[in-house]
């Protein structure tokens, strides 16, 4: 989709570079092991770059960072002279342990599962993620998370028979398991608890932020307050966009689950592409 926007910004004359995370498609290194730092340094080597570029060296920089991309994008801009404006979309403004946290409670919630086993659940994660953090002892905490999951599984299966406990047993081993390893991730734990909101607050830049109504993942809700009240407090000039009916890629959407995404069009919401373009161009 984003070669769309890339073909959209060259129509209006909007020289543009789009690059790959580490490790995918043809960029080198390994992106599970990347961290925020890593991300801040590959930018800026980009714009290093681009400033030293033969033929045409360039001297102004505009940012545009999609989800973590935002986060990536507002980390650069606070420090890098040359970013003249910067464009979040669907970017949060709140810690990443807080969407995690939030993406899961709502995952169990629409399984119709009991509030206090569901909060049992979520606070399980909490103090998995918590720990691994920190280089806790992971033993008791690695007990409670598999007893809050069985009970979870268990009251959203409990249709089925008691014979099935072995299987629920296996469930629950293999997702404490799974869990144990992607929360250990530097790709993950780098931004479990930076404060986003903080480096808004230090923009000195122009900010477009761009919201999709039906985004289940950055949710307007939970993120729009937050990062209208750094960017208040920063004193710099921001536009917010909200388009009703887009999901997290900006997609025009009926629910906004993930599920629901491999199935749309593989194209941006009217307005999107303009809205981007109008104003940078403005």
């Amino acid at each position: 989709m984003f070669k769309h926007l890339s073909d959209h910004l060259s129509q209006q004359g909007i020289a543009n570079f789009r690059f790959d995370d580490r490790g995918v498609g043809d960029s080198s290194g390994h992106f599970p092991t990347s961290t925020l730092q890593h991300h801040v340094s590959d930018v800026n080597a980009i714009i290093k770059y681009f400033k030293r570029y033969v033929g045409h060296p360039f001297s102004d920089f505009i940012l545009l960072g999609h989800s973590q991309g935002g986060i990536v994008s507002a980390r650069v801009a606070i420090d890098n002279k040359d970013i003249r404006k910067v464009i979040l979309m669907g970017a949060p403004a709140v810690p990443l342990i807080d969407l995690v946290l939030y993406q899961l409670r709502r995952d169990r919630e629409e399984s119709f599962i009991p509030l206090h086993i569901v909060e049992r659940e979520v606070s399980a994660h909490n103090k998995l993620m918590f720990s691994i953090a920190k280089a806790k002892d992971l033993s008791p905490v690695m007990e409670e998370f598999e007893l809050a999951t069985y009970a979870s599984l268990e009251a959203e299966n409990q249709h089925q028979a008691a014979s099935n406990k072995q299987r629920l047993s296996k469930a629950v081993a293999s997702s404490a398991k799974e869990y144990k390893t992607i929360y250990a991730l530097p790709s993950l734990t780098s931004f479990l608890y930076h404060d986003t909101s903080e480096d808004y607050q230090k923009l000195n830049v122009p900010v477009l932020s761009l919201f999709g109504g039906k985004d289940r993942q950055v949710t307007f809700a939970q993120n729009k307050d937050v990062m209208e009240k750094a960017l208040l407090l920063s004193g710099t000039d921001y536009t917010f966009v909200t388009f009703d009916n887009a999901n997290h890629y900006f997609q025009k959407a009926k629910n906004g689950d993930r599920s629901e995404q491999g199935t749309l069009e593989n194209r941006f919401i009217d307005g999107f592409l303009e809205s981007i373009s109008q104003w940078i161009i403005d």
